[in-house]
């Protein structure tokens, strides 16, 4: 049964379709992919859009979900339906009318959301220009916010600056906070800093501020050096076992991220994103519950792995250039040099999350990919 582990990972693909056919019973998309994808100003979708590429570019009007995963994205047209991407750069230029849920390096902000904003990144910029209807839920390095909020803020960051009106209460963890004279938070203020925040002459709070300090965290015996050593070394074993039962499907995994690495981004972006949400919507109908519950386990199981197939592909491609890396012994040594650059990746500041994601990406594509091929090989013969 063992044997048949990265069978049981791609089972996520089907228990995704399954789950948004037991809920819905018609799924239509558009789905694009390229180095290069631009919809042009004029051009109407009516359907959903599903797009992976380096530079993507929205002019034209989206009449569903506009979903983007690539290096630079910039949305200049109209989405009416929900925004969720993920790039290097994000630019929201033209409105939403759901909401939008972004993650990336760097993210600006100078059109409208009508709906909810979250934002994951190490910038965040919102224009003056830019205004968000309802909640504004954030986790950023740097984060400035000119625009106007609807509703209420949550989030945590190090340098948050607010500049405009807040409709609702403002719930914050930041290292530094700064409200600026034109800032106008119209509920309260709650926040938690080791500093007082700076509230510049003609700010304005309707309603009390609160300030917490943070509490001490008592170390676990799990964290710091000792954690990350023990979790390095679980993982690695997990690798070896995989690799011992299922080398070929082990290397093919990893070569298939060298031989198709777009298309790995782009499947495994499907798989991460969508599981959960497929899920949440299956778990409205009776007969959706097991399959949700079985593909978010599957799911997690599949995020983990993923670690352990990019470990791979790292340590055989810098193997690889010396010698061949097809025996298991070569393998599994490839596998411990790719784990232990990997660990020491997500070490760096504020690049550790950004890595993660990397990780899973790639590796939960790849895994799709590599199954399929074989699968298809398979019958072919």
């Amino acid at each position: 049964m063992a044997k048949h582990i990265f069978k049981v990972l791609a089972v996520i693909l089907v228990a995704v379709f399954l789950t948004f056919l037991t809920a819905a019973p018609v799924l239509a998309a558009d789905l694009r992919s390229g180095d290069h994808i631009t919809v042009a100003s004029g051009e109407v979708i009516d359907d959903d859009l599903y797009v992976a590429g380096s530079d993507i570019i929205i002019d034209g009007t989206v009449n569903g979900d506009l979903l983007a995963f690539g290096n630079t994205i910039t949305v200049n047209g109209t989405v009416n339906g929900n925004l969720l991407a993920a790039g290097q750069t994000i630019s929201l230029n033209g409105n939403v009318s759901h909401s939008a849920r972004l993650a990336g390096q760097t993210i600006n902000i100078n059109g409208k959301v009508d709906g909810d904003l979250v934002v994951f990144s190490s910038e965040l910029g919102i224009s003056s220009q830019a205004e968000v209807g309802r909640d504004f839920l954030f986790g950023a390095g740097n984060v400035r916010a000119d625009g106007v909020i609807g509703r209420n803020i949550k989030g945590g960051g190090g340098q948050v600056t607010l500049s405009d009106r807040v409709a609702g209460d403002v719930n914050l963890t930041a290292d530094r906070l700064t409200l600026t004279p034109t800032a106008n938070i119209e509920g309260n203020l709650t926040y938690i800093s080791q500093n007082e925040a700076d509230i510049q002459s003609g700010a304005q709070i309707g309603g009390e501020t609160t300030h917490n300090i943070p509490e001490a965290k008592k170390p676990s015996p799990l964290s710091g050096v000792g954690g990350k050593i023990i979790g390095f070394l679980m993982t690695l074993m997990t690798g070896i076992v995989i690799i011992l039962i299922a080398p070929r499907r082990s290397a093919s995994a990893a070569d298939t991220i060298r031989n198709r690495p777009l298309a790995s981004l782009g499947w495994g972006a499907v798989i991460l994103f969508a599981t959960p949400v497929a899920a949440i919507i299956a778990c409205f109908t009776v007969i959706g519950i097991p399959v949700a519950l079985i593909a978010l386990v599957l799911y997690a199981i599949a995020i983990y792995i993923s670690q352990i197939v990019v470990s791979l592909f790292i340590g055989r491609w810098i193997i690889g250039r010396f010698r061949e890396t097809d025996s298991k012994g070569i393998m599994i040594g490839a596998l411990a040099a790719g784990l232990a650059i990997l660990s020491l990746l997500k070490l760096i500041p504020y690049l550790g999350f950004w890595i993660g994601l990397a990780v899973a990406l790639f590796g939960l594509g790849a895994i799709l990919l590599s199954e399929t091929k074989i699968r298809n090989e398979s019958r072919a013969g």
